[in-house]
């Protein structure tokens, strides 16, 4: 069994891993488990564990980039949750979605747009969050000024890493050493810490993305798999074209009863593994259930 001080040692962790300061930096480590699931699918392999303070514990690779593929779509949707409270945005107002909006891959704006029903943003970025549509994920986009807005808002957050630079579905293209719509698992982690965690209140902007991140439809195979039963968990999950990425994000209550403990955030990136899929999401469950044992095992 690893325990928790063999998977937080290693080389220091440099700052260019976020723009986070006076919180508790792990290692950047290869310990045992993680390196051994890497070599099993092949390619990279990025970790992050943030506790409930905002204190890193545990990384792998946690410094590298890694195209984000659709987990952008969490933080997103915090965006748009900032710009309705600057009233920049009314994202509860109605309008009509157009044939032009279509992009691959839109489940819910394909069957509003087949009702003739009209939508709010509000309806877009949770769609863009549970179901991982890309057309509501663009129309949120525009709202908030479009990649260049995301990434504005991305820096008022402390996070000087992760960025956003182009639209669904070209985002996901994901070209070896382009940095373009990337970011690294340790300021991925720190940054839904501060979207999801720190300063949260019962019935704000916070507590309403959990619960979207609680009902989302994808990822049951990947982070979700690897938890214990009745651990409350809300992911974000991310895929690239070709097998080239599978991604997943996730805030975690260590718990048998609903919000029994304060939540952890894991974030797992993969880049071109050469395993099939359904190896590299049983890995990332794997994962999940490595760091089960840095975030206590319930009783």
């Amino acid at each position: 069994m690893i325990d928790r001080r063999s998977l937080v040692t290693g080389i220091p962790l440099v700052l260019a891993a976020g723009c986070v300061p006076g919180r508790t930096q792990a290692s950047i480590m290869s310990n045992p488990v993680f390196a051994s699931i890497e070599k099993r699918i092949g390619g990279r392999l990025g970790i992050a564990l943030v506790d409930s303070e905002g204190n890193l514990i545990s990384s792998h690779r946690g410094n590298e980039r890694f195209a984000m593929c659709s987990t952008f779509k969490a933080p997103l949707a915090a965006a748009l949750f900032a710009a309705n409270a600057r009233g920049d945005v009314d994202m509860d107002a109605t309008f009509d979605l157009k044939p032009e909006d279509s992009v691959p891959y839109m489940p819910f704006v394909k069957q509003r747009l087949a009702d003739g029903e009209a939508v709010s943003l509000r309806d877009l970025a949770k769609a863009a969050v549970q179901t991982s549509d890309n057309a509501a994920a663009n129309l949120v986009l525009k709202a908030i000024g479009g990649p260049e807005g995301f990434t504005g808002f991305i820096r008022s957050q402390n996070d000087c890493v992760t960025r956003l630079d182009r639209w669904e579905p070209d985002l996901n293209e994901n070209i070896p050493g382009d940095p373009r719509d990337t970011t690294t698992p340790v300021a991925m982690a720190w940054l839904m810490h501060k979207l999801l965690v720190e300063n949260a209140t019962t019935e704000g902007p916070k507590t309403k993305l959990q619960k979207w991140m609680r009902g989302s439809v994808t990822g049951a195979d990947r982070i979700r798999a690897g938890l214990p039963q009745g651990w409350p968990v809300g992911n974000k999950t991310g895929t690239g074209p070709s097998g080239t990425a599978y991604n997943d994000i996730a805030i975690i209550w260590p718990s048998r009863s609903e919000y029994g403990a304060s939540p952890v955030i894991l974030t797992v990136y993969s880049d071109r593994p050469v395993a099939s899929a359904k190896k590299v999401n049983a890995a990332i469950a794997d994962v999940a259930r490595a760091t089960v044992r840095l975030i206590g095992l319930p009783s």
